[in-house]
């Protein structure tokens, strides 16, 4: 069955404009529920690099409000830092659930980059960007576990396809792992449409009776982030590829997303 395909990795892309927290626990929280490795990647951003190097690249300081020349050893140095505060981000979050982690630096881009590393068995989370497209046992507070992702529901699209019905499942469990609302959107034309695949999500998530589920009118990328902006998810799943979202429309996504292969 789709939703019970073994996960091995869980592919954590970030770069030099991500959220970095939300998606680093929505990662953990995936590599716990799913007994995954954690794998994190690190990309610097080239179009930042070559920009640096154009001998009319200006930036403006914070405090002065003065263009100033880009100096191509400070933008290494910011993104060396940047890298450094990453791994420590992540070392604390896998502490704290007891997970093993792996943490790779690329430069290029973030889809290209994942794209070339990702196998079929891989799950892809996506920090925000606005550049381009388990433990003991016994009962931890979510909150102190995930703290970035308390409060905030899982949301999950759901079309009735097989690779929808595994985004629902991996939905469930980072819900459950997190104590967060589960939200299903469900974008259909007709009632009855919607009743149909509303009935059989429910099927699936037998022990969650308290799951939402929300009609869309189209399935368009516009209508579910504008959705998962204003119902503030966590972390939204994505039965589709990576290559679906443009980069305007990664830019705009409110929170990481889990694409489901």
């Amino acid at each position: 069955m789709p939703t019970e395909a073994k996960v091995r990795r869980i592919i954590m892309a970030l770069d030099t404009a991500s959220s970095a927290l939300t998606a680093i626990e929505a990662a953990a929280g995936l590599a716990l529920g799913l007994h995954a490795e954690l794998a994190g990647l690190f990309v610097e951003d080239e179009r930042l690099l070559r920009f640096a190097g154009l001998p009319f690249a200006r930036e403006f300081g914070f405090a002065s409000a003065r263009a100033r020349p880009v100096a191509p050893a400070s933008i290494e140095h910011a993104l060396r830092a940047q890298a450094e505060q990453l791994r420590r981000m992540m070392a604390e979050t896998a502490a704290r659930l007891s997970l093993a982690w792996t943490l790779e630096i690329v430069r290029g881009e973030v889809p290209r980059s994942v794209l070339e590393r990702a196998g079929a068995s891989d799950l892809l989370v996506l920090g925000r960007s606005e550049y381009s497209w388990p433990g003991t046992g016994r009962r931890i507070d979510p909150a102190r576990r995930f703290p970035a992702l308390a409060e905030h529901p899982v949301g999950v699209v759901f079309d009735g396809s097989d690779t929808a019905l595994r985004a629902l499942h991996i939905g469930d469990i980072l819900a459950g792992l997190t104590d967060s609302e589960l939200i299903v959107l469900i974008p259909v034309t007709g009632a009855q449409t919607f009743n149909d695949l509303r009935r059989r999500a429910a099927e699936h998530l037998i022990d969650r009776p308290g799951a939402g589920y929300f009609y869309l009118p189209d399935r368009r990328p516009g209508s579910i982030i504008r959705t998962a902006r204003s119902r503030h998810f966590g972390v939204l799943l994505w039965p589709g590829r990576l290559e679906d979202l443009t980069p305007a429309q990664l830019s705009d996504l409110p929170c990481p997303v889990v694409a489901i292969p």
